[in-house]
């Protein structure tokens, strides 16, 4: 026959170990969160950097190689060191100018695959527009 002074410290026992699986799962889920939010942030440094890049090209006089090299430096000032994985395109289509940057973002949770990040800016060209 169980003694009933056994019963608290069995129900104690319970309550920590079930403590320490919800805490485990909030971590994961925070942590999962966490990584969502890098990913975000490094989608919009690149989308800001294809567009910024796009509208100096499609600038008059200037060239898309200058777009391009602008894209690379805002992707520089929003990254970092992490700007190094990212390539970025410049073409003209048509009477547009196009730059794509192209990346993974950073990881810091190993058992996550990578969160690729692809942007495209456009822009009307004023050399091919004007007349």
């Amino acid at each position: 026959m169980d003694d009933p002074g056994d019963r608290g410290g069995h129900q104690r026992g319970a309550t920590v170990v079930e403590f320490l699986g919800v805490l485990v799962l909030v971590a994961l889920a925070l942590t999962v969160l966490l990584q969502l939010a890098v990913w975000l942030w490094a989608r919009d440094v690149a989308v800001n950097a294809a567009d910024e890049g796009a509208r100096l090209a499609a600038e008059s006089g200037r060239s898309v190689d200058e777009g391009s090299a602008r894209a690379r430096s805002v992707l520089r000032d929003g990254l970092g060191a992490t700007a190094r994985h990212f390539a970025v395109d410049a073409a003209q289509d048509g009477d547009a100018v196009v730059v794509r940057a192209r990346g993974v973002a950073p990881s810091f949770v190993p058992f996550l695959p990578p969160f690729p990040v692809t942007a495209e800016g456009r822009a009307l060209d004023e050399d091919s527009a004007a007349p």
